[in-house]
């Protein structure tokens, strides 16, 4: 499904996004307050291929809008319908004059 099929098709959803923050001393992630973002959401399993070269099943994808409060980026934590998911890939996707108009992202369940 193109961009432009996708915006006729799907509404804009409130996403809760968490950026990323660091690792604490026993190894867990810790995350920066919570920020609603409206985006374009849609359950669908993909893979996506890792920087180690592994093979990481996704369960959601969202196109976030270039104007969003909050833009998710990798290892970032999502709440969507009472779920949790880690971000796992963004791919900027851009116009003719090269400008960003959407971020797609795809997310594992956490």
């Amino acid at each position: 499904m193109n961009s432009v099929t996708l915006s006729r098709h799907v509404a804009l959803e409130t996403v809760s996004v968490e950026a990323f923050l660091t690792v604490d001393g026993q190894g867990l992630p810790t995350y920066d307050s919570p920020v609603d973002v409206d985006a374009r959401v849609l359950q669908q399993t993909k893979l996506v291929v890792a920087a180690d070269g592994s093979r990481i099943k996704t369960a959601l994808s969202l196109w976030v809008p270039s104007g969003a409060a909050l833009m998710p980026d990798e290892q970032d934590r999502v709440t969507w319908s009472s779920k949790i998911y880690i971000v796992m890939d963004v791919k900027h996707v851009k116009d003719r004059d090269a400008q960003t108009i959407h971020r797609r992202v795809r997310c594992r369940r956490e």
